[in-house]
């Protein structure tokens, strides 16, 4: 009897568990813009805690590019993202980003892009959706 007492409070457990975790967000690509008046070159982005990077040797300023970081239609599951890059001057800069949730993009399970933009003076942001 403890036994089967046992097992259902950890079954329980577990479903309360799944009710509360959050849908992840569905990403199909990651775009990295260039917001600065010069070529940016080395960009490279990991992901956290789940390793996967993109990086792309050079982005010519006010455009944006595709980079390798996500497989299409897959679950964002990383939380942080560590954003590199050299700036025209040839200063190097690194930003940690949190990364954007949106629990009605994720309830809907529409694939959106992630976006970073990276602007002069090292700053750079990320979100949710296009250009």
């Amino acid at each position: 009897m403890k036994k089967f007492v046992s097992c259902l409070v950890v079954f329980s457990f577990f479903l309360s568990l799944m009710a509360c975790a959050k849908p992840p967000v569905i990403v199909d690509r990651v775009l990295v813009k260039n917001a600065t008046t010069r070529k940016i070159t080395d960009v490279k982005i990991s992901h956290e805690p789940t390793k996967k990077f993109g990086s792309v040797n050079a982005i010519l300023p006010g455009e944006a590019l595709e980079i390798g970081l996500s497989s299409r239609g897959n679950p964002m599951l990383a939380e942080q993202a560590f954003v590199h890059w050299r700036d025209g001057a040839g200063l190097i800069w690194t930003v940690t980003l949190d990364l954007p949730y949106d629990q009605s993009v994720a309830e809907d399970k529409r694939p959106v892009k992630l976006m970073y933009i990276i602007y002069p003076s090292g700053r750079a942001t990320v979100h949710l959706g296009g250009l």
